[in-house]
């Protein structure tokens, strides 16, 4: 049977302890909660563009124009 080295594990446990610190600090907590706020105006304002980019493409392109003559 493996023994447990118990030097190691109190390492173990201090790095744990150590994360779960910085995880609490208000500072990083304030910053991950802009991070999540900003994440989701980006990802709203992303989806804003790619929908502008493609009615302005429905609306420029060669393609549709020279269907719209055809007719």
């Amino acid at each position: 049977m493996p023994r447990v080295n118990l030097a190691q594990l109190a390492a173990a446990v201090a790095v744990v302890q150590a994360a779960d610190e910085v995880r609490r600090d208000p500072a990083v907590v304030k910053a991950a909660k802009q991070f999540r706020e900003d994440s989701v105006r980006a990802f709203r304002s992303g989806g804003a563009l790619a929908r502008e980019a493609q009615s302005s493409w429905r609306r420029h392109s060669p393609l549709n124009k020279r269907a719209a003559t055809d007719e």
